[in-house]
């Protein structure tokens, strides 16, 4: 049974993120899905629970709180928790 109270969107785009506890630092990522308010990203490092986060891609830029950084295969899955929801932070 699914418990999330939104829809989730399953994708597979590229991805920046730039964590505040590494200033500077650009780290790729992929899109694991999406909602309005949250994304999950799959990265090559560990990234720390609780840095605030900047995730970047095309046109669209999200900032918000990692919440979530686990083992997934030789990767991390990781989770964003937005401050605004996704659909209203598009830059045009």
């Amino acid at each position: 049974m699914n418990r999330r109270s939104r829809t989730r969107f399953k994708t597979d785009l590229t991805a920046i993120i730039t964590c505040s506890d590494s200033p500077g630092v650009q780290t790729k990522a992929r899109l694991a899905d999406l909602s309005v308010h949250g994304i999950s990203l799959i990265v090559g490092n560990e990234l720390n629970i609780g840095s605030a986060a900047k995730v970047e891609w095309g046109n669209a830029m999200f900032v918000g709180e990692l919440i979530y950084c686990q083992p997934h295969g030789n990767e991390f899955l990781v989770g964003l928790k937005v401050e605004e929801p996704v659909y209203e932070t598009a830059k045009k």
